[in-house]
């Protein structure tokens, strides 16, 4: 048996604001110290971060019996499912805290607050002195499950790192031909192939410089092009790559093969109709909603299953902008006006499918080695 002892401090209600957690095993010992500062937030929110912290904290460790104590009645009561949550925001937490719940045998104990003063003590110390973390047995880097920024929004879920890759050069682009999901399939060129190889390089030295985890999976449109740029990468970090249709570039439809130049004079008004718009299709192809449905899909379901850790997505131009689009939740134009570089990398934390941070967008210097 483990005692988890959580608190919140809100200086404000709302105002600024942090969680504090002391955990300790029948005899006294400290399993673990911590606290962080959650920005503008009620004391109520402080107190539902606490219990996900120091929840997601023991999912970590072998620890599946505790108590948990806190002096905060209204959370104690709507986590024991006696009190009913009207408020939207705590009823999300509490959401998240009940998910993690399930992954113990808990027990929810009220006690006063002066049995609770290291708790509040570690709220208070990370409001003034900063983020801390001290454990026993086992580490928990908070940067790791918040936003590096402290003016972002505080999140609750545990993030994914998404890294995507275009693949590099092939004969197509190198004739600045059109090239989508349902033409011709062409290989790397040897610009192509060393591309993807230097990007299959880079990508450690920048899950190092970010302080990000090693990737546990490597994703792929399955045309030949990315699949020959997601084995380079994979082999990197010895995993056996994995395709998902959905990640195809966009249909181009009779489109496909034709000379840029030539098509903007042979059919300037179709091709100005479909650039800027989400709904409009090239002839017998795909509109950019049906290609970013689809990518969204899979995104989405990468993010899920690897919460906590880091998945490189290797994928062609449309389809990166579309990944570019839901991390940075702006405007359409991103998918016209987002340049993404063949062998490009971009980083990004997702904290579930609703918000990410964006650590570098359409990443080149590597590609000043070719």
């Amino acid at each position: 048996m483990i005692f988890l002892y959580a608190d919140g401090a809100s200086r404000g209600n709302p105002g600024p604001a942090a969680y504090g957690v002391h955990i300790v095993d029948a005899s006294g010992a400290v399993i673990a110290e911590m606290g962080e500062a959650l920005g503008a937030a009620t004391n109520n929110q402080a107190e539902y971060a606490a219990v996900i912290a120091g929840l997601r904290f023991l999912t970590q460790t072998p620890h599946r019996v505790l108590t948990i104590r806190m002096d905060s009645k209204l959370v104690v009561e709507q986590l024991s499912g006696r009190w009913k949550i009207n408020n939207p925001q705590l009823r999300e937490l509490a959401d998240q805290a009940k998910s993690l719940l399930l992954e113990f045998e808990a027990t929810l104990e009220w006690i006063p607050r002066e049995q609770n003063f290291k708790a509040d003590a570690n709220a208070n110390s990370a409001l003034d002195k900063g983020n801390f973390s001290t454990a026993a047995d086992s580490q928990l880097e908070l940067a790791s499950i918040q936003p590096r920024s402290i003016r972002a929004p505080r999140q609750y879920l545990e993030p994914t790192t998404i890294i995507v890759v275009r693949h590099g050069h092939t004969i197509n682009t190198e004739k600045n031909l059109v090239s989508g999901g349902d033409g011709t399939d062409p290989a790397l060129s040897e610009l192509g192939s060393a591309e993807a190889k230097a990007a299959a390089i880079e990508i450690p030295k920048l899950v190092k410089l970010f302080a990000l985890p090693e990737p546990a999976i490597v994703v792929h449109s399955p045309m030949l092009r990315t699949t020959q740029t997601a084995e380079a990468i994979a082999q990197s970090f010895e995993l056996d790559p994995q395709a998902d249709v959905r990640l195809k570039e966009i249909g181009f439809g009779e489109w496909e093969m034709m000379d840029m130049a030539q098509l903007e004079t042979d059919s300037l008004d179709l091709v100005s109709a479909w650039r800027g718009s989400l709904v409009s299709a090239p002839p017998s192809g795909e509109s950019v909603n049906q290609m970013k449905d689809r990518v969204w899909d899979s995104l989405g379901e990468i993010i899920e299953s690897y919460r906590g850790s880091c998945a490189v997505i290797s994928t062609h131009m449309m389809p990166s902008r579309a990944i570019a689009a839901a991390a940075l939740r702006g405007s359409d134009s991103i998918f016209w006006n987002l340049n993404t570089s063949p062998g490009g990398i971009s980083v990004y934390r997702f904290f579930g499918i609703e918000y990410a941070e964006i650590f570098t967008l359409n990443y080149c210097a590597h590609l000043q080695q070719k």
